[in-house]
C-alpha cells in the first residue's frame, strides 16, 4: 500500500511540475474600454469610437501600442533564453492577436428584481450588449481622419447626405452665443434672437457641412441676400 501511496504521489508531482513547466506563460494585453448604451435604440460604435478618440482617446491608444510593443520584445527574450524555444514560439504566435488588439464593448444598465418574502426588491446590472475589436491601423486611420476635419464632429455625421437635420438647436444656439448674436455680415445685435439665422458659410448645396467652423450668424436680410452663394 505504502508503494502504490508512493508511486501515486510522485505522479502527481511529476504532473503539476509538467503542467507548470508546458503551459502558455505568455497573455496578450488587450486594450478594454466600454461604453455605456443605456437607453440608446440602434447605437453606432463608429459614433462612439469618434467621440472617443476626438476626447482625447487616442493618447490612450498610443500608449497601449507601446505597452504591446514591449510585451512583444520581452516575449521575444523570453523565447530566446528557454530551452524549449520552439515550443514557447509556438505558443507565443497562438497567444498573438494584433489584429483584435484593441476591444470595445457596449454595456446596457439593466433593472432587475429580487423577491424575499413577498416584497419585491429592484437592483440594477451591467450587461454586455456588444463586442467590436479593431487594430492600430485602424484606429490610427480614423484618427487622422477626424484630424483632417479638425475634430469637429464624427465621421459619420461629416459624411451624412442630410446636413440641414444635423443643425440641432442645441448647436445654432451654441453658434449664436460664440457670435455673441451679432450678424456677421452688417454687425447687427440681435440678444432677442428675433430675425437671428444661423448660416452656412458654404451652402450646403455646395458641399457646406453643419460643423461650428462652417456655420455663422446672419441676420434675415444679410442671409437672404446672400442665397447659396460661396464668399470669397
Amino acid at each position: 500500500m505504502m508503494i502504490i501511496s508512493i508511486t501515486v504521489l510522485v505522479i502527481c508531482i511529476v504532473l503539476i511540475l509538467s503542467y507548470t513547466i508546458l503551459k502558455c506563460p505568455f497573455s496578450y494585453p488587450y486594450f478594454i474600454h466600454r461604453f455605456d448604451v443605456s437607453g440608446k435604440r440602434k447605437p453606432h460604435i463608429e459614433d462612439f469610437l469618434d467621440m472617443f478618440l476626438i476626447s482625447g482617446g487616442f493618447t490612450k491608444i498610443q500608449s497601449h501600442q507601446k505597452v504591446i510593443e514591449q510585451w512583444k520584445s520581452d516575449c521575444y527574450q523570453r523565447i530566446e533564453k528557454s530551452i524549449l524555444k520552439k515550443y514557447r514560439r509556438k505558443q507565443y504566435e497562438q497567444v498573438l492577436n494584433d489584429r483584435a488588439a484593441f476591444k470595445f464593448y457596449f454595456i446596457r444598465s439593466q433593472t432587475r428584481y429580487r423577491q424575499k418574502n413577498y416584497v419585491k426588491t429592484a437592483y440594477k446590472v451591467k450587461v454586455q450588449d456588444g463586442c467590436f475589436v479593431y487594430d492600430f491601423n485602424y484606429m490610427k486611420d480614423r484618427y487622422d481622419q477626424l484630424a483632417d476635419i479638425g475634430f469637429e464632429c464624427t465621421l459619420r455625421k461629416y459624411h451624412s447626405k442630410n446636413q440641414r437635420k444635423l443643425a440641432t438647436r442645441e448647436l445654432r444656439q451654441k453658434i449664436m452665443k460664440r457670435d455673441n448674436y451679432t450678424c456677421q455680415l452688417c454687425g447687427k445685435y440681435m440678444p432677442d434672437e428675433v430675425g437671428l439665422q444661423v448660416d452656412h458659410i458654404i451652402p450646403v448645396a455646395k458641399g457646406g457641412k453643419t460643423v461650428q467652423s462652417n456655420l455663422r450668424v446672419l441676420c434675415s436680410k444679410c442671409n437672404g441676400s446672400k442665397s447659396d452663394k460661396v464668399p470669397i
